[in-house]
């Protein structure tokens, strides 16, 4: 072990790389998770291979870590830009991968997925170089693409880390659940890290609600829904993630009371998650989107972790047998709304603001469920994945 704060390596015999497009300066919500697991550890023991995203936000990069660009993404510039680029690529990054294989000689690969694209380039490489490889599965595969152009590509990336990766980690013990039942293919859940403690909040909270992370395919129904209520209620909704007011607009998500927020400082974020009266989840139901219902059914929300820690109200607006809202239920730290009626969803919410203090004890079992996500326990899982 080197005497990097007394971190650990994430593999005694030999370094580890990791391949991820999500990691700073990044800013998605699956790059925040990708610093929490690798802030762990101690930083010579791996080397970070990840992509550029022009136009993008960006987050705070970790000085320490090495890090590696061999893929650029213009989706925040210009989509026809972007799908060229990426054609480009699929022979690109092959070359630069193989290359820093060459010189990091790592004796463990782990693939970051929340791409299909990068997941398939980086396994068909760490097969060919017989280097024992890792996907770290934040979506499901087949189903988060079965209803797309991706569904054969998909298919074959699946059956391929099947049978091929070393270990498959997944995002959460629902992901973990679906693949043993429907595959009878094992997994370990590798769930969010939460480093922080609970950040308690004393002041007047704002007549807002807040939401955090991407608006698409999974859960815009739901968030027009939620918009559409708060704004009837007189309340202010702010969103952070990487979409702009034109795309929310894009996505039926306007209105004089939403606000665009992003906030560079993490500390400033934390207390804006705190001064809100209310913090939203929400996932489509299956019927209403090209999502399979089985994806849909495994998500646990990467924003969940610092919602928990928030000391603010959690409203989840979906399907209430879905994992998400199984855990919210389970652990009774937050409120599930289960309904498509949009008068139904108005009543629930003016009902929740006009009784806040009637949920204070959701919110104190909230900041007591964030053991579940202890980055000693969940690095600990790491390590015993790469050295079986």
């Amino acid at each position: 072990m080197s005497n990097n704060n007394a971190k650990p390596p994430m593999f005694n015999k030999g370094k580890t790389l990791f391949l991820t497009i999500a990691y700073p300066p990044n800013p998605t919500a699956s790059a925040v998770v990708h610093r929490h697991l690798l802030d762990q550890f101690d930083p010579k023991s791996f080397v970070v291979i990840t992509g550029f995203f022009p136009g993008a936000k960006r987050a705070a990069v970790p000085k320490e870590v090495k890090q590696h660009f061999i893929y650029l993404s213009f989706e925040f510039l210009s989509s026809k830009m972007h799908r060229i680029a990426a054609r480009v690529q699929q022979f690109t990054i092959p070359i630069f991968l193989n290359f820093y294989i060459s010189l990091v000689k790592p004796a463990r690969i782990v693939i970051g997925y929340p791409d299909l694209y990068w997941l398939d380039l980086c396994s068909a490489v760490a097969i060919k170089r017989k280097i024992p490889f890792v996907p770290y599965l934040h979506d499901t595969i087949l189903e988060a693409t079965y209803f797309g152009r991706s569904k054969e590509l998909a298919k074959q990336v699946q059956e391929r880390i099947f049978s091929k990766a070393y270990n498959i980690a997944v995002m959460s013990e629902g992901m973990r659940m679906l693949y043993q039942k429907k595959y009878g293919q094992e997994t370990v859940a590798w769930e969010h890290i939460y480093p922080e403690s609970p950040v308690p909040f004393t002041g007047q909270k704002e007549n807002r609600a807040h939401w955090s992370g991407d608006v698409y395919e999974i859960n815009h129904k739901a968030v027009i829904r939620l918009s559409n209520v708060l704004e009837k209620l007189g309340m202010q909704f702010s969103i952070s993630n990487g979409k702009t007011r034109e795309q929310l607009k894009a996505f039926g998500i306007t209105g004089q009371h939403i606000q665009k927020v992003f906030y560079p400082q993490r500390s400033d974020y934390l207390l804006q998650l705190g001064a809100a009266k209310i913090l939203l989840l929400g996932l489509n139901y299956a019927d209403e989107c090209a999502v399979h219902e089985d994806e849909l059914g495994t998500i646990f929300s990467t924003k969940t972790p610092e919602y928990l820690g928030s000391d603010t109200l959690i409203v989840y607006h979906g399907p209430s047998h879905y994992f998400l809202a199984d855990f919210l239920l389970k652990h009774d730290c937050g409120i599930v709304i289960d309904t498509k009626d949009e008068n139904e969803l108005f009543v629930q919410l003016k009902y929740i603001v006009e009784h806040y203090t009637a949920y204070n004890a959701k919110i104190k079992n909230a900041a007591r469920s964030l053991s579940l996500f202890n980055a000693a326990l969940v690095s600990q899982k790491l390590i015993k994945t790469l050295d079986v």
